[in-house]
């Protein structure tokens, strides 16, 4: 029966292709979050973001390590309509989107959030977001992006020598799908190394931190989750022609 169960749950992240993974959360986002739920929650959230007193919102070097806390702000429609349950890649976005710009307040996440339940929510943002929207969400925006699948080896490889900021989407253990897919932002800090933005780190007085550096990209993708994590896209992000 143990043998059965560990086929099911490790068909998925062993024998499908990260391609053929994307294109279903792509094709799941075509069921977008209707357009009266996304005004009342992008209400709500600016409402609630404002009476949330985190250090991102006044400190340009902090980001969001705290999703598990966001189960007041919601994302989508459904069963879990709530960004700790599915907002990983808006948090990694809004992450990526500090790293590069400095800033971020509490009415610029209320609108990422609307415009990822407008473009790119997958099943109404109960499968959280599509890696595609995010790609397409930085090219919109003006910023230069390249992308990869996580066994297109030459292309991550030129991505990771390229790029000082991306967002990376894994499998949390690449044996069982029931662990979920998790995706966090990774920022590059010459003299430190990789460092892993919400990744679930807390430290002894209980707060969310930053992942501790590490020293190579393989190493930083290795210890996104306590398990055995596996990856599936890798955007690199930075400012058009360097400006």
């Amino acid at each position: 029966m143990w043998c059965v169960r560990n086929f099911f749950v490790s068909f998925i992240p062993r024998h499908v292709s990260n391609r053929i993974l994307l294109n279903i959360y792509h094709a799941l986002a075509f069921f977008k979050v209707p357009r009266r739920i996304r005004e009342k929650n992008y209400t709500v959230n600016c409402e609630r973001l404002n009476s949330e007193k985190w250090d991102m919102w006044n400190d340009s070097s902090a980001y969001i390590e705290n999703q598990n806390e966001w189960k007041n702000i919601r994302f989508g429609m459904g069963l879990h309509h709530n960004m700790s349950y599915s907002g990983c890649e808006v948090i990694a976005s809004f992450n990526a989107w500090k790293a590069l710009k400095g800033s971020g307040t509490q009415e610029q996440m209320a609108k990422l959030i609307h415009d990822y339940e407008t473009h790119g929510a997958a099943l109404w943002g109960e499968f959280g977001t599509s890696p595609y929207a995010i790609e397409k969400y930085f090219k919109k925006n003006g910023f230069s992006v390249a992308a990869a699948y996580g066994d297109d080896y030459t292309a991550v490889d030129a991505i990771d020598n390229t790029y000082k900021v991306m967002i990376a989407t894994v499998y949390n253990d690449r044996n069982d799908i029931t662990k979920q897919i998790h995706t966090v932002c990774i920022t590059v800090d010459l003299k430190k190394g990789y460092i892993l933005h919400n990744a679930y780190i807390v430290n002894k007085s209980g707060a969310y931190v930053e992942n501790v550096p590490y020293g190579t990209l393989a190493d930083a993708i290795g210890h996104i989750s306590r398990y055995e994590p596996k990856l599936i896209y890798l955007i690199g992000i930075d400012y058009l022609f360097g400006d």
